[in-house]
């Protein structure tokens, strides 16, 4: 099978492009024009002609000489479907969907992106219900979690002089519900000496979080990918996000390296098992937890385990890889994964040809 991956959101696309490489697929990743990317609607408007034109290389690409299937994180960048000779699966990702269809000149743009492609995807349980209103059949395909990097520490490699830490391991954004994050972990820390509370110094909020915590709270720059396992290890608990009601990233890295996290979870439906987790909506709720987690070490250390567990089970990249093949194959019309690759290796070799890696 040969698929393209474009986007490589938090490392989603390259994730699955090395893991189908390694089962003897070929796959190629693609990284769009993202000059302003941040920037306002018209900023983005003004921007859109380069990127536009940034992309008449990869049209060429989308035609079965050269792909079968090409998998697209981030829903706009669906338009490419729109010009595709080959199936298109989009994944949603969240900004990508939650307000622009919402909106009333982007929203039927998207419909049609969505209600083109061969299947849509939903990185998040909650943008299931947005996604659904134009595409009824959008399924939940959540977030590959390496969990060979995203591996706890040994006790032997934790100080034991090291202060008991709080991580607040979210973006600084009124979206991410750090307001009520922060409510906790203050009531918390105003009846405790010596905790440790770091913050990601990044977000909408950030200049204004360290006028109000500098004094209390050690602010982290934004470190690289290979550096996260390092950020997360150095807690003794995680507190994520408390407004969406769904597991990011960060959250799941976090069990991964099985450490207990402290977020907003409402979707146990979208799992065979409900995840291990201390659930919070509201600033109490997070202080309670913190607490508890404070006075019993045991407890701190099984919840990790078991979380670590749970994500082994249900965001492994090698599991999740291979629901989506099987979903790739379906598209394609082959009767199942490992049949339809060794029937592609066996006609390419009954031609004579030999294939090598893009």
């Amino acid at each position: 099978m040969r698929i393209l991956y474009i986007h490589d959101i938090n490392r989603v696309a390259s994730t699955y492009a090395r893991e189908f490489s390694q089962r003897g697929h070929i796959t190629a990743l693609y990284e769009p024009d993202l000059r302003g990317a941040g920037s306002s609607l018209c900023g983005k408007l003004l921007m859109l002609p380069l990127r536009v034109l940034s992309l008449r290389h990869l049209v060429a690409r989308l035609q079965p000489a050269s792909f079968d299937l090409t998998h697209i994180h981030w829903a706009s960048y669906g338009v490419l479907d729109l010009l595709s000779q080959v199936p298109v699966v989009v994944h949603c990702h969240g900004s990508d969907v939650r307000r622009r269809l919402r909106h009333p000149l982007l929203r039927p743009l998207l419909a049609v992106i969505l209600r083109r492609a061969a299947a849509v995807l939903c990185i998040t349980p909650d943008l299931l219900p947005i996604v659904r209103s134009v595409r009824s059949d959008a399924v939940f395909s959540p977030a590959p979690i390496d969990t060979q990097q995203f591996a706890p520490v040994t006790e032997q490699a934790i100080d034991p002089h090291h202060l008991w830490t709080i991580l607040l391991f979210a973006r600084l954004d009124p979206e991410k519900g750090t307001g009520i994050a922060m409510a906790g972990i203050r009531r918390f820390t105003q009846r405790h000496a010596n905790i440790r509370v770091r913050l990601i110094d990044w977000g909408p909020l950030k200049e204004e979080y360290r006028k109000l915590y500098a004094y209390c709270c050690e602010f982290v720059p934004p470190v690289s990918q290979d550096q996260v396992q390092q950020l997360i290890v150095s807690a003794n608990v995680v507190v994520g996000q408390f407004a969406l009601g769904a597991l990011g990233l960060s959250e799941l890295q976090a069990m991964s390296c099985a450490r207990p996290v402290i977020c907003s979870f409402h979707y146990d439906e979208v799992y065979p098992t409900p995840p291990p987790l201390c659930r919070a909506d509201v600033a109490e709720e997070i202080d309670a937890h913190l607490e508890l987690l404070f006075l019993q070490p045991e407890m701190e250390r099984e919840l990790g385990q078991q979380a670590r567990a749970w994500v082994i089970s249900h965001h492994s990249h090698h599991v999740l890889a291979d629901k989506l093949e099987a979903l790739y194959c379906s598209i394609l019309g082959w009767a199942s994964p490992r049949d339809a690759f060794f029937e592609e290796v066996g006609d390419e070799r009954n031609k004579g040809t030999k294939r090598s890696s893009t």
